[in-house]
């Protein structure tokens, strides 16, 4: 099977607590990253060692070990939406939430690049596997990634001007926040997840 290099092949949606990444009682921006790579090993390692952790994501340039590395800053209560070009010979993807004090089990999620299962033939059946676009929702709570999964995304095709390129070659689309979603409360529990309200008494 080839694993060819394919545009806009993975998505992300990004939604982050408006307590992102709290030390001493204040929220601060977070540097996430997207390694790419053609075995889960390489990965694995880099979560493992925190403090390789931490030097791979304040360097500046491509991660070793790594095909592809890009680098984007969250900052608390973001909702957005990233999308990345697949890189030759990517199989899984590794994701990384630079939080102050968090390692690797709390910061560090891994996929694997899912494949697309083609049938051919009436009589004779054949199947084909090939690539498929990886999509994921990322929630990012105050102190360490709250969930991470992959899920179907409803985003408008890359081609549309309402995505914004970046420096890195990656896309980046602006979504509504949840607490728009949900009333505009704009509270949230201590884990940073939007708060339902209360009925007011009559």
């Amino acid at each position: 099977m080839r694993w060819d290099y394919a545009p806009d092949a993975l998505r992300i949606d990004i939604d982050a607590s408006a307590r992102l990444n709290e030390y001493l009682n204040a929220p601060h921006t977070l540097l996430l990253a997207v390694f790419q790579s053609a075995d889960a090993k390489a990965f694995r390692q880099l979560a493992d060692d925190p403090d390789r952790l931490r030097m791979t994501l304040a360097a500046g340039g491509p991660a070793a070990d790594f095909i592809q590395t890009t680098r984007y800053v969250v900052a608390p209560g973001q909702h957005v939406a990233l999308s990345i070009d697949r890189a030759q010979q990517a199989r899984y993807v590794g994701i990384v939430a630079g939080y102050y004090d968090a390692d690797g089990p709390r910061a560090a999620r891994l996929f694997e690049v899912p494949l697309r299962i083609d049938k051919r033939g009436w009589f004779s059946s054949t199947y084909r596997a090939a690539p498929r676009t990886l999509e994921l929702k990322l929630r990012l709570g105050a102190q360490s990634i709250t969930d991470a999964r992959e899920a179907p995304l409803n985003l408008p095709p890359p081609g549309a001007r309402a995505w914004t390129a970046l420096d890195s070659g990656a896309k980046t689309l602006a979504l509504p926040s949840a607490d728009a979603n949900e009333g505009g409360s704009g509270k949230r529990d201590k884990r940073g997840n939007a708060a339902a309200r209360a009925p007011r008494k009559q």
